[in-house]
């Protein structure tokens, strides 16, 4: 009888400290850095293939595992749970362990299409601050630049470190190294 956490961020600069499981002994742990938007992931599937019958997984809160729609949240459970496996969602206060009753299978579809709607707000605000942004005439993405091939070989040509070239031309160094490369 082990206790699982399964713990996910989207990107790789973002932490996982928040996600906690206060109040018990977490054998092991499966972290993961991906988009919740589908449930085919890599380490949560590692995750589902590791639990056994007995084993409790622990999952800081529901929009960690699913973003996807709440056919997938509840599908999850429902194969854990015929394994054997518990299923805690901390944060909403949720355990699932055995058969999900009505009643807890509607609350957990609606709270996944929640997770799935807040999902779709944050990309709609997403848009409507790049379009925002756009419509005011700022530059998305990198910065133009105007510096050429010739005056990155010039430059490397005086045994100038890498690193200084940056510097003076305000540009990034793989830009350099990919010249120096060809050279």
């Amino acid at each position: 009888m082990s206790h699982i956490a399964y713990i996910r961020v989207s990107t790789i600069e973002q932490n996982t400290d928040r996600q906690t499981f206060q109040g018990f002994q977490i054998d092991k742990v499966f972290e993961e850095k991906a988009s919740a938007s589908n449930i085919k992931r890599p380490i949560l599937n590692e995750c589902v293939n590791y639990l056994r019958e007995g084993d409790t997984l622990h999952i800081h809160s529901l929009d960690r595992v699913c973003r996807s729609g709440a056919g997938d949240a509840v599908t999850l459970v429902e194969r854990l749970n015929a394994k054997g496996v518990s299923v805690m969602f901390h944060k909403e206060g949720m355990n699932f362990n055995g058969s999900m009753t009505a009643a807890q299978k509607g609350v957990l579809s609606i709270l996944a299409s929640v997770a799935e709607m807040e999902r779709g707000l944050i990309r709609e605000r997403q848009a409507e601050g790049i379009a925002a942004a756009k419509a005011k005439g700022k530059h998305m993405g990198r910065p133009s630049t105007k510096v050429t091939k010739n005056e990155i070989e010039k430059l490397l040509s005086k045994d100038m470190t890498v690193k200084a070239i940056a510097e003076q031309l305000k540009i990034g160094v793989s830009t350099i190294y990919k010249i120096k490369a060809s050279l």
